[in-house]
């Protein structure tokens, strides 16, 4: 009984760790993204200066 349950809190920990990895790569994606926004938003007030 002790061997099913042992494999069940290994599966169970591998899959919290893969949605704590999976949130991890995810929020950066996120930051990645707000600053890249953020650039274009400068260029964008630049060429409007310009004008």
């Amino acid at each position: 009984m002790f061997e099913n349950l042992t494999l069940v809190i290994i599966l169970i920990t591998i899959l919290w760790l893969g949605a704590y990895a999976f949130y991890l790569y995810t929020s950066r994606q996120q930051k990645n993204i707000a600053d890249e926004l953020e650039q274009l938003q400068q260029k964008l007030d630049k060429e409007d200066k310009r004008q």
